[in-house]
């Protein structure tokens, strides 16, 4: 595992080889990829090393194939929509990744460059405009995905059964660790075979998958001048439209969920019991993100306590068939 400083030193490497003269290269963090904030003359640039905190990411997601498959997304919604994202740069020699190798270990590390986009990421609870906004934008960029012909080679992860059963497997240390109790792991167990049920019911028909961002939380997004830009694609791959609204709706409160649904809905139809079936998708990204997150050491108390809640307000109502996703009001009005 590189310290900052070699991971500096490849960043400075990787940067040679682009037509960027820089003034200033600032770390900014280290979690899925190594991040690198570029200060130059004219603009500003993000710079990604795709090497993660140890054993937080599976292989595939440092392929070079992989990575240069985000940024064709990237690419294209840059040309063909309205919506602001960081758009990659090429190399000196015209291609997207810049494979960099490190004079100590002899390890190769992929790297990427991205403008730098202005805004801000906001730490208050999403008010109903908000959430409208951040449902159009998830219908745009669905939108285009359903549209986008990919290009050859384009490969990125699944978001299916087999991932999903990979995530439940990967949280079984949990029980043993005193993390999660039998009890409720089982409980995951009988909600992801539900799940696995509801997702072969739904088939992988273009109105219902394809390419999807997979991560849109509240870190994900930038406000600015009023408007909401969507950063970091690192995740994207493909899987259940449904599962992506998913994904991001947890992270807002139940009472402005709805207006994520119109704001949705103004770009994009939703099918029918789309309720049902996304709460079937946000019992399955809270098994992803518990997964993700078990390999931390220091997000263990938070998954133990949060499990508890989960099982009570989520969990038990979803294996029963009570709606949990809006509240009572408001799903009178659906």
């Amino acid at each position: 595992m590189a310290h900052t400083d070699a991971y500096e030193r490849i960043a400075q490497a990787a940067l040679d080889r682009y037509a960027v003269v820089q003034k200033e290269l600032r770390f900014l963090g280290h979690s899925g990829n190594v991040t690198f904030y570029v200060e130059a003359p004219e603009e500003n640039f993000l710079l990604r090393i795709h090497q993660p905190l140890s054993g937080l990411q599976d292989d595939i997601w440092q392929k070079p194939d992989v990575i240069q498959s985000e940024l064709l997304w990237l690419v294209a919604l840059h040309r063909e929509t309205n919506i602001t994202v960081q758009e990659p740069v090429q190399n000196l020699e015209g291609t997207w990744v810049t494979q960099v190798l490190a004079d100590a270990t002899q390890d190769v590390f992929n790297c990427s460059l991205l403008r730098w986009i202005d805004g801000c990421i906001s730490d208050t609870h999403r008010t109903p405009q908000q959430a409208h906004q951040l449902g159009s934008l998830m219908g745009q960029l669905h939108r285009h995905s359903r549209q986008w012909k990919l290009p050859q080679n384009f490969v990125r992860p699944i978001f299916d059964e087999n991932r999903l059963r990979t995530a439940l497997l990967a949280l079984y240390p949990a029980v043993s660790h005193g993390l999660i109790s039998p009890e409720h792991y089982k409980m995951l167990t009988v909600a992801i075979q539900k799940i696995e049920s509801m997702m072969k019911t739904l088939g992988q028909a273009q109105d219902v998958w394809g390419l999807i961002h997979a991560d849109l939380h509240e870190s994900n997004y930038l406000f600015y001048n009023g408007h909401i830009l969507p950063i970091d694609f690192a995740r994207c791959g493909f899987g259940y439209y449904l599962y992506d609204i998913a994904e991001s709706i947890q992270y807002l409160l139940p009472q402005v969920r709805f207006s994520f649904f119109k704001g949705y809905q103004t770009i994009c139809q939703l099918p029918d019991r789309y309720l049902q079936i996304v709460e079937g998708f946000f019992i399955m990204a809270i098994i992803y993100n518990y997964s993700f997150l078990l390999k931390n050491p220091e997000e263990h108390k938070w998954i133990s306590d949060d499990i508890q809640h989960i099982a009570k307000r989520h969990l038990r109502k979803y294996l029963e068939g009570e709606p949990f996703l809006l509240h009572s009001q408001e799903t009178q009005e659906v």
